[in-house]
């Protein structure tokens, strides 16, 4: 499973990322909403924040859900 871990602070997705490699997940990496609608594609799972600089997560999600089933 492939989990895509959206954050604009590093130390944060980091955090997210070892919980998952721990629980055998591949991780995809994005560090606002702009980028995360670009690598939505690549994932089953979404772990996003809300406050982002580029686009927020709430824009981002609906950008998402209207492109993908995940």
């Amino acid at each position: 499973m492939k989990v895509l871990i959206v954050d604009d602070e590093k130390l944060i997705r980091d955090v997210i990322k070892e919980y998952c490699f721990e629980s055998k997940y591949e991780v995809i990496e994005a560090e606002n909403g702009l980028e995360a609608i670009n690598k939505a594609g690549e994932a089953d799972v979404i772990i996003m924040d809300i406050m982002m600089p580029k686009m927020d997560g709430f824009s981002a999600y609906k950008i998402i859900k209207e492109k993908y089933n995940i």
